[in-house]
Parts: C-alpha cells; sequence; structure tokens
C-alpha cells in the first residue's frame, strides 16, 4: 500500500467523524477511495485492502463528494498527461518526416494506424464521429453463401403458387 495520502483525502477522513472503516481501518479507507476514483470495482477493491462490501458502500455513501474531487483530479492529470505525450509523438513524427532513412523503416500500416487513430480522436474531440465501426472475423465461406442461396430458393418455393 501506498503511505502517501491526498491531503484533501485525509481532511474528509477525519472531518467525517472516523466512522466505519476512515476510523478502523484508515490506511485501507484511504487505499479505498483512492481505487474507487480511479474506477476499479468493489470486488478488486475489496480484494486489495480487505474490506468487505458493506464497508466499501458504506465508505462510498460517506466519501462520496471526496472521491469525485479525487475523480475529477485523476481526469486532469490524464489530460496533461496525455498532451505532454500529443507534443512528444509531434516532435517524433516530425523528426521522422526529415530522416528518410528512419522513414523506410516505418511500416506504411504503422503509419496508416496512427494517423486514422489521431483523427478518429480528434472528430471525438470535436463531437463528430458518432459511428462505431466494428471489424468482426469469421468471414463467411462460400459454402455459407451456397448454402444461404440453397435455403432462400426453398423459401421461395414454399411460398409460389404452381401455374
Amino acid at each position: 500500500m501506498d503511505e502517501y495520502v491526498m491531503p484533501f483525502v485525509a481532511t474528509a477522513m477525519v472531518e467525517g467523524g472516523g466512522r466505519g472503516a476512515e476510523r478502523r481501518k484508515p490506511r485501507e479507507a484511504a487505499l479505498a477511495i483512492e481505487m474507487l476514483a480511479g474506477g476499479a470495482t468493489y470486488r478488486d477493491v475489496s480484494k486489495e485492502t480487505g474490506l468487505t462490501f458493506n464497508e466499501l458502500s458504506g465508505l462510498k455513501a460517506r466519501m462520496g463528494a471526496t472521491i469525485e474531487e479525487r475523480r475529477k483530479q485523476l481526469a486532469v492529470d490524464g489530460l496533461d498527461m496525455a498532451e505532454k505525450l500529443r507534443l512528444l509523438v509531434q516532435r517524433k513524427a516530425e523528426m521522422l518526416a526529415e530522416d528518410e532513412g528512419a522513414l523506410a523503416k516505418v511500416s506504411m500500416k504503422d503509419l496508416v494506424i496512427s494517423y486514422a487513430v489521431g483523427v478518429d480522436k480528434g472528430m471525438q474531440a470535436l463531437g463528430e464521429n458518432k459511428v462505431v465501426v466494428e471489424h468482426r472475423g469469421g468471414k463467411p465461406t462460400l459454402e455459407d453463401a451456397i448454402k444461404a442461396i440453397r435455403e432462400a430458393r426453398e423459401s421461395l418455393q414454399k411460398e409460389a403458387i404452381e401455374v
């Protein structure tokens, strides 16, 4: 377990009157708050902290505002990290564009996938991407097509009227 607790989490635990897990198991409660804010499931939090479902439910009920505040901090941290990585990727792409030898070693597939992901995320950020394309394996075989045609013919013949 991490020994560091966000100051506002510790303050909220103390100001909450020290009920439940916050009082009896403060280290576990602090870790649970951090994990819940990070999106962990009750099962994962329970496994890591030893707190029961009832203890976690009570903790979440009492510390909901604190968990939400921490969640917002984590979101800001994630976006900050994403921006830093975006700038690094941009620099790396510029370096690659200037070095023909290095560019020749990069596969077209890697470039196209990177480009597509970048465009997709940019369009999502603008609210423009509303279509999800799903690629599935298990393409139909020729035998599947023949079977489907045969079944369609049989179905039509059952409904047909002899003349």
